[in-house]
């Protein structure tokens, strides 16, 4: 998959998924619009997809091939009946497509260029923020890290520069408070600081990384800019949730009065950090009074709508098997010679039959203007007739293909051994043996 066609599948789930956040933000458990972004991360990265039948685009395949189908002809006469200046102009376009594929990477490196530099100097300046922070040393603090402790070392600092709770780092994590920070008011703090303690239980620091690394390959994408707003906002309803249900739900108003109590403006961004602080303030407060008990039903919706949500979106259009079609439906269909205007391809093309036994949308860009090819690269080669048999196909003069893939590739073989002078069939001459070149030649994909 090229980064365009990864970026518009994630897109498309992306939108699945923001509806599904629309409809179900205070129904489900938290954790599932988590599991669903994470899905999204991986389809925007891997440019690759496993096949499933049950993919929107296997749908989409079926309804675009019953399309196709029923144009078939109408293509074949339209390849008939191209003029010379039709053709010189699809060159043109052709040379100024490659020329603004180029121009489209050079300006899709420079806008990942600068927005990973945006937020590597924005992280560099919070670094530089951190190291002024100093330690908190009290009673209630030793004991909370004693009563918490991870494999990796915790540590509590504070500054003066931040006036909201964040955690930053990985391996060594770090609560920052602000100063102001009331103390003696421990009540409220071992809200906040069991927030935080979520975020590096869950490894929330990771999530954010990776949603940058998404955020600049994809940053031409919009929706992808949608997803890292919503998805941050997920990681703290998430922690919020998790609070909650760590303290008991008779406590979520006392709570919100914390959260509220502790919302400041931020000083600058902190991508890389997970916050206590200003993150879409109202549909937390709103998310944490609408906080409920985790029933068999919710739990069985999240796992139906992430399985699903993964099923349809992210996955590809099923691999069609390509069969050999029968002399009843072919029949009728009369052999297509190449046009006479065509001058630097000396054969006839045939017929290029397609499941459902009606022509092939003959994609002219494809045949017309072909890219260098190695030989070794060719795939397809005659092999014995089987279910094509009947008597009104040619007895000779027939080649197959097992996918369009390879008979559209084969095109473009021919025809960049003519642009480099040489004999047409030039390294195929196996596959030709048999083959009158100087009469219609009939490409059947099976």
């Amino acid at each position: 998959m090229s980064l365009l066609q990864m970026s518009f599948v994630g897109a498309v789930m992306i939108l699945a998924i923001i509806v599904i956040r629309v409809l179900t933000i205070n129904l489900l458990p938290k954790k599932t619009f988590g599991v669903l972004w994470g899905i999204a991360v991986v389809r925007l990265l891997l440019p690759f997809s496993l096949p499933s039948v049950f993919s929107v685009y296997s749908l989409l395949s079926e309804y675009t091939s019953v399309i196709d189908a029923a144009k078939g002809s109408q293509a074949v006469l339209a390849l008939q009946t191209e003029t010379p200046g039709q053709i010189t102009t699809m060159h043109n376009n052709l040379s100024s497509t490659a020329n603004t594929a180029s121009v489209w990477t050079v300006i899709w490196a420079i806008g990942m260029l600068i927005s990973a530099m945006v937020f590597a100097i924005v992280y560099w300046k919070c670094q530089q923020e951190f190291q002024t922070s100093l330690p908190v040393n009290n009673d209630f603090i030793t004991k909370w890290l004693n009563t918490h402790q991870q494999k990796r070392t915790i540590s509590i600092r504070q500054s003066s520069r931040f006036s909201a709770p964040l955690t930053y780092g990985i391996l060594r994590p770090v609560i920052l408070v602000p100063t102001s920070t009331e103390w003696e008011n421990t009540a409220s703090l071992q809200y906040v600081l069991a927030h935080e303690y979520v975020h590096i239980r869950r490894f929330d620091s990771i999530k954010k990384f990776a949603l940058i690394i998404v955020l600049c390959v994809h940053w031409f994408n919009p929706l992808v800019w949608a997803m890292y707003i919503l998805a941050n906002r997920d990681i703290e309803l998430s922690c919020d949730e998790a609070v909650v249900r760590l303290f008991g739900e008779n406590k979520k108003a006392t709570y919100a009065r914390v959260l509220i109590s502790m919302e400041e403006t931020r000083n600058g961004l902190t991508p890389l950090c997970n916050n206590f602080s200003k993150n879409a303030i109202e549909e937390r407060i709103n998310a944490i009074m609408k906080i409920k008990k985790n029933t068999i039903c919710s739990l069985i919706l999240a796992s139906f709508i992430v399985v699903g949500t993964m099923t349809a979106f992210a996955t590809s259009a099923n691999a069609q098997p390509q069969q050999a079609e029968s002399v009843e439906q072919n029949k009728g269909i009369e052999i297509v010679s190449k046009p006479d205007h065509l001058p630097q391809i000396a054969d006839n093309f045939g017929v290029f039959f397609k499941e459902g036994g009606t022509p092939a949308n003959i994609d002219t860009d494809n045949v017309q203007t072909a890219v260098p090819v190695q030989t070794g690269d060719i795939h397809g080669a005659p092999i014995e007739k089987t279910e094509v048999s009947e008597t009104n196909l040619p007895k000779n003069n027939i080649i197959y293909f097992d996918t369009e893939a390879e008979r559209n590739e084969h095109f473009r073989a021919l025809e960049a051994n003519v642009e480099k002078g040489l004999d047409r069939y030039a390294g195929f001459e196996n596959m030709y043996v048999d083959i009158d070149t100087s009469k219609p030649i009939t490409y059947i994909v099976k």
